[in-house]
């Protein structure tokens, strides 16, 4: 064999052997691509997944920002409630009149603030009078530790619900339970207390105090979520709207932001006579031409009896005048009577702030308490509670607004 045949057989290899080789490269390469796209699908897989958080946190990051916009909207129209509220008091101040509150005051602060830009938000005002609701934590009053009945809003406050006509069961009593100031006390007729409370399904403690907030109803016997909420086709409002716990320290209604109801059963637990008629005369009359003094209601108001008339007087001096004839006798009585009903102005405020930033809505409810057209009444309440109460009054700072209670209702 010569030299070439040798380079032929070195050069090239049987066939059987380069299928074989190829064979073993090309299943290497398959492999090779296998893993490729496995990696290309898993590196798709976990960008597809960053991505998708990214959005995600992007997405929470911005309804985060426009909750907070909105918080920030609904808190700013809370402010701005309090700023209406103070240009009414001074505007009236100015002006020397008598201290009034209705709704239709020159500053329509009845009428709130309609929606309005604040950054990139909007907001809106809402402002109503808790004067003119049944105040629930004047139905006791404590004088000097000694607990009290105020019996005429008690029997107003009857008279309110049996105009409900949703039950047959008068929660009064369960009312009464709930506020006192002790677990010893006595039990209403249909009242209850702690032992009826703890052994609920899902027990809790008699409150045996004054209550702080409305919604509290819910919880007293009695008082179910359509009783409390209302009957929409029969038009009746849940019962926030006539009822309140940050109302006159005596019981006493604003005649001028009443409804007809609240004013019907005020007159009824201090007369005995339920009329809604005369209510409603009242409450369209307030509507047109307010009342800046209660003895302008004596042409509505039926006289109290004279046992009444007795308790509104225990604090007025006795007549000097012994000729006083008995029609002008009859006409002190009664305003003095009227005096225990109803005032024609406000100290305490719910504003409504409402927020707005795209889809997402906040709203603030508050309570806020002006200051007193005159001091004296809320010193006159602290007293009949004792000495410690009246100093804690005059160690409170001074200020145009103090908000009673807020939180978020939606």
């Amino acid at each position: 064999m010569n030299a070439r045949d040798k380079r032929t057989n070195n050069t090239y290899a049987p066939q059987s052997a380069r299928q074989e080789a190829g064979t073993a490269y090309h299943g290497e390469s398959g492999v090779a691509l296998i893993l490729a796209l496995v990696f290309v699908a898993l590196l798709a897989a976990l960008v597809f997944a960053f991505l998708y958080e990214m959005e995600v946190d992007a997405s929470f990051a911005q309804n985060q920002g426009a909750d907070f916009q909105a918080l920030l909207a609904a808190r700013s129209a809370v402010v701005n409630g309090m700023m209406i509220l103070a240009e009414q008091y001074a505007d009236m101040i100015e002006s020397g009149m008598p201290p009034v509150d209705s709704e239709l005051d020159g500053s329509q602060w009845a009428a709130g603030a309609t929606f309005q830009t604040l950054n990139e938000a909007s907001m809106r005002t809402a402002i109503s009078d808790e004067y003119g609701k049944i105040n629930l934590n004047a139905l006791l009053i404590l004088n000097n530790g000694v607990k009290e009945k105020n019996e005429p809003l008690v029997e107003a406050l009857r008279q309110f619900f049996a105009l409900r006509e949703m039950t047959s069961f008068d929660p009064v009593d369960a009312i009464l339970d709930w506020l006192d100031y002790g677990d010893m006390d006595a039990q209403e007729p249909e009242g209850a207390e702690n032992d009826y409370y703890t052994s609920l399904e899902n027990p809790y403690p008699c409150k045996n105090g004054p209550m702080d907030s409305i919604e509290e109803l819910l919880l007293i016997k009695g008082i179910t979520p359509e009783l409390y909420f209302g009957d929409a086709e029969q038009e009746q409002l849940p019962l926030s709207e006539y009822l309140t716990v940050h109302g006159d320290w005596d019981g006493k209604i604003n005649v001028n932001t009443a409804r007809e109801e609240v004013i019907a059963a005020v007159i009824a637990g201090h007369t005995g006579t339920m009329d809604m008629t005369i209510a409603q005369q009242i409450y369209d009359e307030a509507r047109m031409a307010p009342f800046d003094d209660v003895s302008k209601l004596r042409p509505y108001v039926p006289a109290p009896p004279a046992q009444e008339a007795r308790r509104t007087r225990r604090t007025r001096a006795p007549l000097d005048d012994p000729q006083l004839d008995s029609r002008a006798e009859q006409r002190r009585q009664q305003n003095d009577a009227l005096a225990a009903m109803f005032r024609v102005n406000s100290n305490c405020f719910r504003i409504y702030g409402d927020g707005m930033m795209n889809d997402t809505m906040v709203r603030l409810e508050a309570y806020v308490l002006r200051h007193p057209y005159d001091e004296r009444e809320f010193e006159e309440a602290l007293t009949r509670l004792g000495a410690a109460f009246e100093q804690e009054f005059y160690d409170i700072s001074r200020q145009m607004f103090r908000i009673l209670d807020w939180k978020v209702v939606q």
